[in-house]
């Protein structure tokens, strides 16, 4: 009979400085109670409540605890401890912004960053070093997060590499973006992260899917570049995923939490597959600014962007790669572009035009039941907000940035979303503003708000 893992609950944790309370769920790996000379490697993960199995029916969690039986009893993976740590935010307060809170938060909230890193540093890892068979040196403890909490990430294992030597980073929360027609190329863009510019012993894990709206692929890929730039070997201690399809969501992250798991505590094996993704037609002029997404895929699951490539142009008059797969335009053609990593060869043909925009125009209209609520407003992706037209009808115009996808269900309010006729949760809507668009939806009633309390004085944060 296979061994099984388990999954404690620690209620009523306290972290001191934040003065707050809140429950630790910390998953033992299967052979955890039989093996007692094993010590093992230790993940700390926020947000922790969506870590494991969903706490209610209907709301998203990553189970990431079901991706590391699998690579465990695949032999792809040894033991580890996942300690995860439940987030409480009230309203003044948000815990994981170490220094800066994007604008429009900032005059409410106070970021708590350097009090929650002191609660993980001084307060939950002697706890969990104390208690349960952990290797506590920083190769053997890393750190999980995503969106904010990968921002967390971030600052905690850049700040004390003595504790922590693992960053996993899904997601981050580095820059602040949204549409502004009168910001330069439409778009409002706020940094929220630190430059750390010593090279530290840590190893890292960055991604982001390209079906996050205006969380855009190069806000982490710039940052992993410049890692690159101050020594990270690229593979060995660095590594970074534009996943395809994936969007700014719990079961996304669940579904790829098992490549940097593989990365960090297990084995990789070899590559078996090489992919060129991304757009084939590039601007000369306009603004548009492409690159490929160039997909190393091993035998184990894992894979990786490639940030390092060897490109060879077929026609170099026509267009200039780098090796992160930037492209540069130099006049308008067609030309190959080959690609050799990993072993393995992959070739594209791509053709520079004139001009290629940088934004393109989505029109969306939305239709409400008769009879349901009518709120002067409602609001789409990314806060993209449908005003009344009278009737039924809502409607917004908005220049978005070229080859953005968006996942989403509209919503009226506060985690009011819509739902089917019957009451049910709705899977996503999903677009790609690979050009100009005119959307139509049908909205057939929304759902009644859930009361999300948590443990301590505060609610959780239903944002990251």
């Amino acid at each position: 009979m296979p061994l099984q893992a388990a999954v404690l609950t620690v209620d009523g944790f306290r972290a001191s400085r934040l003065d707050n309370e809140r429950r630790l769920f910390i998953y033992l790996p299967p052979g955890y109670e039989r093996e007692t000379s094993t010590h093992y490697p230790v993940l700390y993960m926020h947000a922790g409540q969506r870590a494991f199995d969903p706490a209610a029916p209907g709301t998203e969690s990553w189970r990431i605890h079901r991706a590391a039986d699998r690579l465990i009893e695949a032999g792809l993976m040894d033991g580890i401890i996942i300690v995860a740590i439940a987030h409480v935010r009230p309203a003044e307060v948000n815990e994981y912004y170490h220094f800066k809170a994007p604008a429009e938060e900032a005059n409410a909230i106070r970021c708590a960053g350097l009090d929650y890193e002191d609660f993980v540093v001084s307060e939950v890892k002697p706890y969990i070093d104390a208690r349960f068979r952990t290797l506590p040196d920083p190769a053997n403890t890393g750190l999980i997060g995503s969106s904010a909490g990968g921002l967390c990430t971030y600052h905690m294992g850049f700040r004390r590499p003595d504790v922590f030597g693992k960053l996993m980073l899904l997601s981050p929360y580095f820059v602040k973006a949204q549409l502004d027609d009168e910001a330069p190329a439409g778009l409002r863009e706020e940094r929220l992260y630190e430059s750390y510019k010593s090279r530290s012993p840590l190893k890292v894990w960055m991604d982001i899917g390209d079906a996050e709206g205006l969380f855009l692929p190069r806000h982490v890929r710039e940052v992993a570049v410049d890692l690159i730039g101050q020594g990270f070997r690229y593979g060995d201690d660095l590594a970074y995923l534009e996943q395809p399809e994936a969007a700014h969501q719990e079961t996304d992250w669940g579904d790829r939490a098992h490549i940097p798991l593989l990365f960090m505590f297990g084995r990789t094996g070899r590559p078996v597959s090489l992919e060129l993704r991304g757009r084939t037609e590039i601007g000369l002029a306009g603004g548009h600014r492409a690159h490929v997404n160039a997909i190393l895929r091993y035998d184990s699951g894992f894979a990786m962007s490639v940030l390092n490539g060897d490109y060879r142009v077929g026609d170099p008059t026509v267009l200039e790669a780098l090796p992160d797969g930037t492209l540069i335009p130099l006049r308008p053609g067609t030309t190959t572009l080959t690609l050799s990593a990993g072993g393995l060869v992959a070739t594209g043909v791509y053709t520079v035009v004139p001009v290629l925009s940088d934004r393109v125009v989505v029109e969306i209209t939305a239709d409400v039941s008769p009879g349901e609520e009518l709120p002067d407003a409602i609001y789409g992706a990314m806060g993209m907000r449908l005003e009344h037209r009278g009737g039924t009808r809502y409607a917004g115009r908005f220049r978005v940035p070229r080859d953005t996808g968006y996942r989403f269900r509209f919503t009226k309010g506060f985690r009011k979303f819509e739902t089917d006729a019957e009451g049910g949760v709705l899977p996503n809507r999903s677009f790609r503003a690979s050009g100009d668009l005119s959307l139509r939806y049908e909205i057939a009633r929304w759902e009644e708000t859930r009361s999300r309390t948590t443990e301590g004085r505060g609610r959780v944060d239903p944002t990251f």
